[in-house]
């Protein structure tokens, strides 16, 4: 690959769920049809088998068989498949990535394994990590980072110093709301201009912020339900008009609060009574709780607001 080819392109990617039958097997029609929804919507590409898409709950050989059906179903090169992998040791996540490409997937996203806590594991562990990780990788590869998934283990500005020089890391996203860490890798000229490095932010609620700091777009799980809406707040940010995409934040905000407290059962939910998608609205066991309705209630409101103004794009 050519150093160009691993630049992830700006925009909004959508990490979406797994979708299953009642018998917990993979529903591979519901996964294309949503796949092809948003690759119409104008998204740009997908992360497959992610959090958002329960990695750990599924095998190897179904998180392939989602990267091949979905590469299959919306062959676009411009609409990136993004794999996703549990997180684990050098040589497995090596493995992932090598048959992630064979089975048609354009980048690798890669969490920090975060078993033994912050107390034990040193930035100079995490750069350690993904140098073995990425010597001549396979695949581009996108840093996942997500303290909150990883017990607290959190990847500080300066460690992106040597990280965005690493010729296979192209990106990071950012799932966490340092909008200092944001900004500090946002502006870094050496990293973005030198490198080809592209930080993105995990959260749609602060999409502007982060804009207007230079994070290069959105990696939002929300995007599955609104891509249109998502995608509009970028397009009017560029366009200098600002106080309509503050409308449009403003309830992409709020329902992502939502998507904060539920993840990915509240997602599912949202989901089937937007679009009638999926047979069984929860995860896989332990994750087989239904949302919390109370809960989803609370942003009732303003999730049909949503509603109506992604039918008006």
């Amino acid at each position: 690959m050519t150093v160009d080819s691993f630049v992830l392109p700006r925009g909004i990617y959508t990490p979406i769920p797994t979708y299953f039958k009642k018998d917990y097997s993979l529903d591979l029609e519901t996964q294309v049809e949503h796949a092809k929804f948003l690759h119409n919507a104008g998204i740009n590409g997908l992360v497959v088998a992610g959090s958002m898409g329960e990695s750990t709950h599924l095998t190897r050989d179904e998180r392939l068989s989602l990267f091949r059906t979905l590469r299959e179903a919306v062959p676009d090169p411009n609409f990136k498949i993004i794999a996703g992998a549990p997180s684990g040791p050098v040589e497995e996540i090596r493995e992932e990535m090598r048959l992630a490409k064979e089975a048609g997937a354009d980048f690798s996203i890669i969490l920090v394994p975060g078993y033994f806590g912050p107390n034990l594991i040193s930035q100079e562990g995490i750069i350690e990590y993904f140098e073995l990780v990425s010597k001549d990788s396979p695949l581009p590869i996108i840093i996942y980072n997500y303290p909150g998934n990883c017990n607290g283990v959190d990847i500080k500005p300066e460690t992106f110093e040597s990280l965005g020089k690493l010729p296979a890391i192209v990106a990071v996203k950012l799932t966490h709301f340092n909008l200092a860490t944001y900004t500090l890798l946002g502006q870094n000229t050496d990293l973005i201009e030198t490198y080809n490095f592209r930080p993105f932010t995990g959260l749609g609620q602060v999409l502007i912020p982060s804009l207007s700091v230079g994070v290069f777009g959105a990696i939002d799980g929300l995007s599955g339900m609104f891509p249109k809406s998502m995608l509009k707040i970028l397009e009017l940010y560029d366009a200098g008009e600002l106080q309509k995409a503050q409308k449009i934040q403003y309830l992409v905000t709020k329902v992502d609060e939502m998507v904060t407290a539920l993840n990915v059962v509240g997602v599912k939910y949202s989901l089937n009574k937007l679009y009638g998608y999926g047979e069984t609205l929860t995860g896989r066991p332990p994750l087989s709780k239904p949302a919390n309705l109370e809960v989803w209630k609370k942003y009732e409101i303003e999730f049909n607001e949503l509603a109506k103004l992604e039918k008006s794009l």
